[in-house]
């Protein structure tokens, strides 16, 4: 809240009518861990005090068990309207893998308790270890016919000083090749889509109506505000980066100081770039006229990897897997 304060302070706009919030995303971390009471005051110092638009999307995190029925019915009162699940996977085997803290019950719970109070449920799954095809396809089916409108499909990324770092490199737990990750995830996608749930980004599908609009807002280079330790922000050409370091953050707000940030002003080129990449990992596409000089699409659609139409190059599934070298070709 403090921030916040600073961040009007210091820019004019923020205080403004003109331009009206239309979106709020509390994550990442584990916001369902903060208490009710203090999650009550952070909406109201936040959002309470900006002016909004009528339908304002409010998103917030949760993980599977320590989301009660209070905290929900908490939640719903104090204006969130939207919750999105981090579940993994419905198959205990596959979550002691990843080393989850709840089972596949608990995993349940949560998803029937968000599709009862919450009028919008996203939930995230995670391809890697231990997935069967046939069992990964029946959860995400068990999902949407408990009224799930919204997946984000992750591949598995090991991340150093990890207890499954540790696992994979003892033997303890062994990867997929890419072969069979590329597998499911185009299972997962020709599934979903056949259920009415359709791929609206590179790892995020919906039915139609139920985009999340704040993620939508980054694709689309709209100004955002990131509030508290590790957020990131983006106004006019320049990208922030709060400080991770809590401490760090809290010594300079508690003196009335910004927090120490990473500043990323971005010159015609860097956005020239970064209007290609982002349009790219939607399923709208770029448009052919932003490309670079001299680029010939013909090859890769050959290859499966994008298709063009109505002025647009718009990546596959095949493509979407691939779309860091492809970003990496095109910078």
């Amino acid at each position: 809240m403090r921030e916040l304060e600073l961040r009007r302070r210091a820019c004019g706009s923020l205080d403004g009518p003109r331009r009206k919030l239309a979106t709020c995303y509390l994550g990442g971390g584990t916001p369902s861990v903060l208490e009710a009471d203090l999650m009550d005051r952070l909406l109201a110092g936040t959002l309470g005090t900006l002016p909004q638009v009528y339908d304002i999307e409010v998103t917030a995190e949760a993980n599977p068990e320590s989301l009660t029925g209070e905290l929900a019915r908490r939640w719903r009162a104090a204006g969130i309207n939207r919750i999105s699940l981090g579940i993994q996977s419905l198959d205990d085997d596959v979550l002691r893998l990843l080393g989850r803290s709840c089972d596949a019950a608990t995993a349940r719970r949560a998803l029937q308790l968000a599709c009862r109070v919450f009028p919008r449920v996203a939930a995230d799954w995670i391809l890697g270890p231990g997935l069967d095809r046939n069992r990964l396809l029946d959860e995400l089916t068990e999902a949407v016919d408990l009224g799930v409108e919204h997946f984000s499909l992750y591949l598995l990324e090991i991340h150093p000083d990890t207890d499954l770092e540790d696992a994979v490199a003892q033997g303890r737990v062994a990867m997929p090749p890419d072969t069979a990750q590329e597998s499911l995830y185009l299972a997962a996608r020709e599934h979903l889509e056949a259920l009415g749930v359709h791929q609206y980004e590179v790892a995020n599908f919906a039915r139609t109506g139920a985009e999340s609009r704040h993620n939508s807002n980054y694709w689309r280079r709209r100004p955002y505000l990131g509030l508290g330790p590790g957020a990131h922000g983006y106004y006019g050409n320049m990208r922030y980066a709060n400080t991770a370091d809590v401490r760090r953050w809290l010594q300079a707000i508690q003196v009335d100081r910004l927090p120490p940030a990473t500043l990323d002003p971005l010159d015609r080129k860097a956005r020239r770039l970064e209007r290609v990449i982002l349009a790219l990992r939607t399923a709208e596409g770029v448009p052919l006229g932003w490309l670079p000089e001299g680029f010939d699409p013909l090859p890769g659609r050959e290859q499966g990897l994008w298709t063009l139409a109505n002025g647009h190059l718009t990546l596959t599934g095949r493509g979407f897997l691939r779309i860091d070298t492809i970003e990496e070709f095109l910078a």
